[in-house]
């Protein structure tokens, strides 16, 4: 199983400032797509973590924005796991311009600390085979 998950999108125009590009934000969501994503490669399918009353909850969000992408641009959404650690994960993220033979442009870095939660929002140990799967250790 690959250590980085890779997500194509393309900036929409709902997306776009006036100035038409990226608004800053919208890279957070960016980065949910990719974990989701990464997740269900690995076969932690969120909706059905949260059918067992399982959430992922956000601690932390360190962003480094790089250079503007704008609208219209193909973006690769690069997502990995980098610790997970009893009710901790924390995932590395990256969003790079696909400029064709020209190779990829960094647009953003960011590393986001997330907790595993349960129904009541108290803190809940990944179990060995959950944390095997987000670690790429397990059979998707």
């Amino acid at each position: 199983m690959p250590e980085v998950h890779r997500l194509t999108v393309r900036v929409r125009y709902p997306e776009a400032d006036p100035m038409g590009r990226l608004h800053h934000s919208v890279l957070l969501v960016y980065f949910e797509m990719g974990r989701t994503e990464l997740m269900r490669c690995r076969g932690l399918v969120y909706a059905e973590m949260e059918a067992r009353g399982c959430h992922i909850a956000i601690a932390r969000a360190d962003v480094r924005y790089r250079v503007a992408a704008r609208y219209d641009d193909e973006l690769i959404v690069e997502t990995r796991v980098r610790e997970v650690r009893g009710a901790r994960v924390v995932f590395g993220n990256r969003v790079l311009r696909a400029d064709g033979e020209a190779g990829e442009t960094l647009i953003a870095e960011a590393e986001i600390t997330a907790a595993l939660v349960g129904a009541r929002g108290r803190p809940r140990r990944f179990s060995p085979e959950e944390k095997a799967l987000l670690l790429g250790d397990g059979p998707p």
